[in-house]
């Protein structure tokens, strides 16, 4: 399966916008399946960007699917980087333009270059 970095920025704005710190198994976002949304959950869980109850393998330490509660500090410097719908267009059309993929760090790189030219400091 491949990493969708809208469905993570669909996810990230999910768990800010969530008024209670009670888990949630599955988000319900519009064009997504339920196996999707879960692997993504992982991922983002793995890149330390929302604060879950990782479910493991009886037999190993893989991490099979998580509970996820809340973003953690990095999640919302992530989710502030890219919030902006301006700045996300134009970070996926530059990376898109260039025929890049959406590697994490490119695209927080981009979008905090996009914000601080907004706001004058570059």
């Amino acid at each position: 399966m491949k990493r969708d970095m809208e469905l993570v920025r669909k996810l990230l704005i999910f768990f800010d916008d969530k008024e209670n710190p009670t888990h949630i198994e599955a988000p319900p976002i519009d064009g997504y399946d339920e196996q999707t949304i879960q692997y993504h959950l992982v991922l983002m869980y793995d890149a330390e960007l929302l604060r879950c109850e990782p479910v493991k393998s009886s037999k190993s330490e893989r991490v099979i699917y998580v509970l996820p509660f809340e973003l953690t500090w990095k999640g919302h410097d992530f989710l502030d980087s890219i919030r902006n719908d301006t700045i996300w267009k134009k970070v996926k059309d530059t990376l898109q333009d260039k025929g890049l993929g959406m590697a994490f760090s490119v695209v927080q790189g981009l979008a905090v270059k996009f914000m601080q030219s907004q706001v004058g400091l570059s």
